[in-house]
């Protein structure tokens, strides 16, 4: 059963302000695509994801966004609004699911209140710095399958599930490399038995050796790194 604490920053509360804050948290369910905010609007709820994740974007000139960071149950989304009620990015929805949604007001309540909840926010906050700084590094120093592993695993681990709606395509416009070598990787580690591969899915059948074919930019970027 879902529970605001499937989320790993709110998990990390204390049972009497987590009891505190429980009747302020809604459930909401979360298609693929639906936009949470747009930049600079003034918004009314953080989110902390539990089965969904959230891509913050940026616009670009062509008329596209792209991804800065994916938010998944390591986080929330909304961090940027400390100070007031605007966010400076795009919030869309990239994998249905389910997320908690707080009432801003609540949320900067207790940050100005309560020392411990802020030092849960800036953790979290230091953690989605290094996941937008990491893919830099990755892709200069390791190969198209392990950005591949990493990006896959690093994407699994803000789900509750094993699988991902997402095409080939998709994927190589995330890494910055040809949807060819995704397909490529993706047929390899699905011949070991490692995924399974189908029409707009991958699922991970070996965690365990999956994980261990990762290079060392996965272990740094663990949402783990947040206990």
């Amino acid at each position: 059963m879902l529970s605001p604490d499937n989320n790993l920053m709110i998990k990390q509360l204390i049972s009497d302000k987590f009891e505190k804050l429980l009747p302020s948290f809604q459930l909401v369910c979360l298609e693929a695509g639906q936009l949470i905010f747009r930049p600079h609007e003034a918004i009314q709820y953080v989110y902390f994801p539990v089965s969904a994740i959230i891509a913050m974007q940026i616009d670009i000139s062509d008329g596209t966004a792209a991804d800065i960071v994916l938010i998944g149950k390591e986080g929330m989304v909304g961090s940027g609004v400390m100070g007031g009620n605007q966010n400076f990015s795009r919030a869309r929805v990239k994998f249905a699911g389910f997320a908690y949604k707080l009432p801003l007001s609540v949320f900067q309540s207790e940050l100005a209140q309560d020392r411990a909840f802020l030092k849960i926010w800036m953790a979290a906050t230091r953690q989605m710095i290094l996941q937008i700084a990491m893919p830099t590094v990755c892709s200069s120093k390791h190969s198209n399958e392990q950005q591949f592993i990493r990006w896959l695993m690093n994407t699994l681990d803000k789900t509750q599930g094993h699988s991902l709606q997402i095409t080939h395509q998709e994927i190589a416009d995330t890494l910055g490399i040809r949807r060819e070598s995704v397909t490529l990787a993706a047929g390899k580690l699905s011949q070991e038995g490692l995924i399974e591969v189908s029409r707009g899915q991958l699922e991970v059948l070996d965690r365990p050796k999956l994980e261990a074919r990762a290079c060392e930019c996965y272990r740094v970027m663990h949402p783990a790194a947040l206990h």
